[in-house]
């Protein structure tokens, strides 16, 4: 018996280094390929609901200071794309929109200005005191002009006639990428209700105007792949 057990070998079988960290390169190249799209996911079916939110906002906001003023070609606003008129405007949403600060000038957003869903540089809304901004409780913002013409309401913009004001609205604020069709989407006010801007234009290589006519009537952003 002791002649067997001096003879018998017991082998003990482990990882080396090398195979160790090949492991966990595999394991982590495996993640980033199933969290990334994860990720994605999540954030642009967050994206899509705050769209909608956002359309909702201002269309009560509307139809609560309708009930107050009467309707919107006849409240107190002058025709043009001043500050003064977007005050003007304003005071009659003002108390039918929960936000946490507004601004006439810059300090409700960033200042690197936005940029078109193609890449391309778009405009820097914050310094400019034509636009009246304003932060809602989520952190997201929203910054509107009136619409010029002859006359108030009287104007197309966006494929949207009788347009009285136009509104952007940055669903994740300050943040990036700062860009149409991809965290910020436009929205007209007209006389006759609030619609998202319809211009036909939403895919990779485009502006991005009509993203979130897209996303309302798709409820998705297929455009961005």
């Amino acid at each position: 018996m002791k002649k067997l057990l001096h003879n018998s070998k017991i082998y003990k079988y482990g990882f080396t280094l090398a195979e160790v960290l090949i492991t966990l390169v595999i394991i982590g190249v495996v993640a980033a390929l199933t969290v990334s799209p994860i990720i994605n996911t999540y954030v642009e079916s967050s994206t899509v609901a705050k769209v909608k939110k956002g359309i909702s906002i201002l269309g009560q906001a509307k139809k609560l200071a309708e009930v107050q003023n009467g309707s919107i070609e006849g409240w107190n606003f002058d025709v043009g794309e001043t500050a003064e008129t977007a005050a003007q405007f304003w005071s009659y949403l003002k108390p039918h929109i929960s936000f946490v600060k507004e601004c006439s000038g810059t300090g409700c957003y960033q200042n690197g200005g936005i940029y078109y869903l193609n890449g391309s540089y778009y405009a820097n809304y914050n310094s400019s005191s034509r636009y009246q901004k304003f932060i809602l409780a989520d952190g997201s913002v929203m910054w509107f002009r009136t619409e010029g013409g002859q006359e108030k309401c009287s104007i197309t913009n966006g494929m949207v006639p009788n347009s009285c004001a136009i509104f952007w609205y940055d669903v994740n604020g300050d943040k990036s990428p700062n860009a149409l069709g991809r965290d910020v989407f436009v929205y007209i006010m007209s006389k006759d209700g609030v619609y998202p801007h319809m211009e036909n234009n939403c895919y990779k290589n485009s502006t991005g105007w009509g993203c979130a006519a897209y996303i309302i009537k798709h409820n998705n952003m297929k455009y961005l792949h």
